[in-house]
C-alpha cells in the first residue's frame, strides 16, 4: 500500500501522484492482483476546445502543489488515468474519486469563473473505462457538488464509503462487501444525505468487470 497525504512523508503532489500511479502499481501489481485507487480532493473543469471532450471541458484532478490558474502543467488531467491503467497489468483496477468537477462553489471543486461550468457530462469516464475489468466511482454527478459535512469528517461520499466496507453494504450477509453491493448502499446513502442538505448529490459507476469483486471481508 503506497499513502500519500498532507501528513505523510511523501505529499500528494502531481510528481508523487504520478510516480505511485505509473511506476508503483506498474511494477508491484500483478496480473491477478486487484488494484484499489482511492481519491479525494479537488476537481476542476477547463475549456479546452481542441481536447476529445463532448463538453469542451478537460478535466483535472487536483494535487497539493496544484495552480487553480495553470491547470494544464500543475494538475493531473483525467486522460492520463486511461495511460495508467494501461500500464497496470493487473486485470482488476477499482478507482474511488471523492471529487468533483462542476467548477460550482463548494463542495470539492475549485470555483473560479474561467472554469465554471452547467454542461458537463460523463463521456470521459465511460472512455477510462472502456476497458474490461476497470471501475471507477465518483462521488457526484457531472453537474453536482461532491458535499462535505464536518460533523462526518469526511466528504459524505467517503464517509459512506467506509461505512459500507465495515460491513453495511453487505446486503446478502454473506460476510462480503462486493463492488456493486458498495455502489448501492453508496448512491442510496449519499442520495438522501444530500437531499437532508438541501443538495443533490448522486454517485456515479462505470465500468464493467466480470462475476463479483470482493472489497473487503466483513467477519
Amino acid at each position: 500500500m503506497l499513502l500519500l497525504t498532507d501528513t505523510t512523508a511523501q505529499k500528494p503532489t502531481l510528481l508523487n501522484i504520478k510516480r505511485a500511479l505509473g511506476d508503483f502499481l506498474a511494477r508491484r501489481a500483478g496480473r491477478d492482483d486487484m488494484v484499489l485507487i482511492y481519491f479525494a480532493g479537488h476537481g476542476a473543469p477547463e475549456v479546452d476546445a481542441a481536447g476529445n471532450e463532448a463538453d469542451g471541458l478537460s478535466k483535472y484532478l487536483i494535487p497539493r502543489d496544484g495552480d487553480p490558474e495553470s491547470l494544464y502543467t500543475t494538475a493531473l488531467p483525467m486522460d492520463e488515468i486511461q495511460r495508467i491503467f494501461a500500464r497496470v497489468s493487473a486485470e482488476r483496477i477499482v478507482m474511488l474519486l471523492d471529487t468533483c468537477y462542476s467548477g460550482t462553489a463548494g463542495g470539492r471543486t475549485f470555483s473560479r469563473a474561467s472554469t465554471r461550468a452547467s454542461g458537463l457530462n460523463d463521456q470521459f469516464l465511460e472512455r477510462l473505462t472502456r476497458s474490461r475489468g476497470r471501475v471507477i466511482m465518483t462521488a457526484s454527478g457531472p453537474n453536482e457538488v461532491a458535499l462535505e459535512l464536518p460533523n462526518l469528517g469526511h466528504g459524505i461520499f467517503t464517509y459512506y464509503v467506509l461505512e459500507g466496507l465495515k460491513g453495511k453494504a453487505d446486503r446478502n450477509n454473506d460476510g462480503m462487501v462486493t463492488v456493486s453491493e458498495l455502489y448501492e448502499y453508496v448512491e442510496d446513502q449519499v442520495d438522501r444525505t444530500a437531499r437532508r442538505e438541501g443538495g443533490r448529490q448522486r454517485p456515479l459507476m462505470k465500468g464493467e468487470i466480470e462475476g463479483t469483486l470482493p472489497l473487503a471481508k466483513t467477519r
